[in-house]
């Protein structure tokens, strides 16, 4: 298999040239651009890395994707050799690699959309709900704000849920101008 993945290290795979470009944006924070560029020239090295990277970029669409499905998009993002010998094993490894760095990716069994997809929020700390004291003791500090203060918070999750869109936009569409992007992020957050 690293005979085969080493076949993919001459040429630099679209995943990676799209997280480059994603790093040259001038509108990102610089340590996200630092970070970006320097996934992009590991993925140029590492052929795992830049198959993990475009599952998570096609995964991000929020959409199950089949096993088939998700072999044969990857294949054509990285390369015909990157999924090995064996892809269902290596698909297993992926999904479990990047759950275990923290991206929660679930598995549909219901009709008609049975697949991979990525779990929103996609970075999260696995605790339950009730659980979690943190946001039990938010919620009690936010029912007794008064009316003013509550629409400050509801006020401020809208503009979160609009950055959070925006940055998924960009990177469903690098190719898409800023301002076009925040018309698209805004339409799916605010419906206008």
């Amino acid at each position: 298999m690293m005979g085969a993945m080493n076949e993919l290290l001459g040429t630099e795979s679209n995943v990676a040239k799209r997280w480059r470009a994603e790093a040259a944006r001038p509108t990102a924070e610089f340590k996200l651009r630092l970070r970006l560029a320097a996934m992009a020239g590991h993925m140029s090295h590492d052929g795992v890395a830049a198959r993990r990277a475009a599952l998570i970029d096609l995964l991000a669409d929020g959409r199950p994707h089949t096993r088939e499905d998700i072999q044969e998009r990857v294949a054509a993002d990285v390369g015909a050799a990157c999924w090995g010998k064996r892809p269902q094993e290596a698909l297993l490894r992926d999904v479990a690699a990047l759950r275990r760095g923290g991206i929660g990716i679930a598995y549909s069994r219901r009709a008609g959309l049975e697949g991979f997809y990525l779990n929103y929020p996609a970075m999260e700390d696995r605790q339950p709900w009730a659980g979690n004291q943190v946001a039990d003791e938010w919620l009690i500090q936010v029912r007794a704000h008064d009316s003013a203060a509550k629409n400050e918070v509801v006020f401020a999750a809208a503009e979160f849920a609009r950055r959070q869109k925006h940055l998924i936009v960009a990177g469903d569409h690098p190719d898409w101008p800023e301002e076009q992007i925040d018309r698209e992020a805004r339409r799916l957050v605010y419906g206008v």
